[in-house]
This record gives C-alpha cells, sequence and structure tokens, in this order.
C-alpha cells in the first residue's frame, strides 16, 4: 500500500479522534455549566449537547473506517494484530456502544422524553472512560 495513503488514513483517523474528544470534552463542561445556571437558561445551554454528540459520533465513525482500513492495508486483517489490539478494540465496543445510545437517548429527548435524558450523565462518563482506555491500549498495541 502505498505510504502516502496510509498517512492520510491516520491524519483522517487522529482527526476522528479530536472530533470525538472535543464533543465529548465540551459537552462535559456545558452541561456542568448548566447544573449552575436558572433553569430557563440551562435549557438554552443544554441545547448544545445533541450538536457536541454528533460531532463526537462523526469522529467515532471516522475512527472506526479508517481504523479499519489501516489494519487491512497495513497490516493485512486482523489476525495479525497483538492481544494489546484487541483489549483497545474493547474498549472501542463500549465507547460505540455509549455513543449510540447517547444519540437514542437525545433522540428520544427530541420527541419529548424529557426523563430520558437522566441516562446522560452515567453514559457521558462511560464514553469518556472508554475512549481514554482505547488510547492507552491503542499506545500499548502500536509502539
Amino acid at each position: 500500500m502505498d505510504p502516502v495513503i496510509l498517512d492520510v488514513l491516520l491524519i483522517v483517523h487522529f482527526a476522528g479522534l479530536m472530533m470525538g474528544a472535543g464533543g465529548g470534552i465540551g459537552s462535559t463542561i456545558v452541561m456542568g455549566y448548566a447544573r449552575s445556571l436558572p433553569e430557563e437558561q440551562a435549557g438554552v445551554v443544554r441545547g448544545a449537547g445533541p450538536a457536541l454528540a454528533r460531532l463526537s459520533t462523526a469522529g467515532l465513525v471516522l475512527m472506526l473506517l479508517t481504523g479499519g482500513a489501516m489494519v487491512q492495508f497495513k497490516y493485512g486483517g486482523f489476525g495479525a494484530m497483538p492481544t494489546m489490539f484487541w483489549v483497545k478494540l474493547v474498549f472501542v465496543g463500549t465507547l460505540t456502544l455509549a455513543v449510540i445510545l447517547i444519540e437514542v437517548t437525545y433522540s428520544q429527548v427530541k420527541k419529548g422524553n424529557a426523563a430520558a435524558a437522566a441516562n446522560l450523565p452515567r453514559l457521558g462518563p462511560l464514553a469518556g472512560i472508554s475512549a481514554l482506555l482505547a488510547v492507552v491500549f491503542a499506545a500499548l498495541a502500536f509502539h
């Protein structure tokens, strides 16, 4: 495989990581700030949550696509991957599940089920911890 293509895939992969982390950290900050505001102002601030979640979701999709492509093109498939890579994939899986559940939750809230928002304080940290552990094990797998 052309090294330039692998470089582009890695750059897009890291851009996806930045999008995911930026959306997640931004959401954490925005939601924390919203708790300190009167309810009428907090609702406006919380309105940024779905957009930040979509930014994170788009970043995760980029990482999944480029990660799979890099494994195939650089390493010849998943069979050649070290143990730490598989541990990383466990956390990528929990991150993906958390992101899907966050998107579903925001969809339910948008449809009028405000009570569904009670899940977000658990799902956000699950996504954040999963993302951090995926990065730790990626570093261990590819150093």
